[in-house]
């Protein structure tokens, strides 16, 4: 007896189908964990994806990347206020989910993965408005996270955590607080 791929796995058909194959039944079982355990990863079509942060003077704002692979944000006019802004692109093509901190100034840094697989980064300017997008280098897993932290106990820089395309972690530090990034990867 087989399993049909057209209808789902059932307990009483997985049942059946051991009673004819063993190995039938493995195969079933690794289908169907492969379909439990595996969520769809952030990326650039998801829209639910978000990040938030607070700027320096508390009002929280959220990223995004939108379906059209560019990064979007939002922000509460007043401090502890709801998100009321409205939507509004700061471009890019970013082919994973975004990450976001602050620098020790209190500006926002937004983090994500460029379409060619390096990491691209992006700051609020202290005048107001962001810079242009820069890249970090790298090579990045595709659909994976990137995520960004402030250390205070580390002199006060940023650090990005990434996956390569060798599977493994990678860290890029900023080279000192609110200024710009080592050459080198952790």
């Amino acid at each position: 007896m087989s399993v049909s791929t057209s209808e789902p796995v059932r307990p009483s058909k997985v049942a059946q189908v051991w009673k004819a194959s063993g190995k039938a039944l493995i195969a079933a079982a690794t289908l169907v964990a492969a379909l439990i355990v595996a969520p769809s990863p952030a990326h650039a079509g998801d829209w639910g994806a978000t990040v938030t942060e607070k700027n320096s003077d508390g009002r929280a704002e959220k990223f995004w990347v939108g379906g059209d692979g560019a990064v979007w944000h939002a922000w509460a006019t007043t401090p502890g206020g709801p998100i009321d802004s409205g939507n509004y692109s700061l471009g890019g093509i970013v082919s994973s989910g975004v990450g976001v901190t602050h620098n020790q100034d209190g500006r926002l840094e937004i983090f994500g993965r460029a379409a060619g697989g390096d990491l691209n980064h992006k700051w609020q300017l202290s005048g107001g408005g962001w810079s242009g997008w820069a890249s970090l280098g790298g090579q990045l897993k595709a659909y994976t996270g990137v995520y960004a932290d402030y250390f205070s106990t580390n002199g006060g820089t940023i650090r990005v955590k990434v996956t390569g395309i060798d599977n493994l972690l990678h860290y890029k530090w900023q080279a000192a607080p609110n200024c710009c990034w080592r050459s080198y990867w952790e």
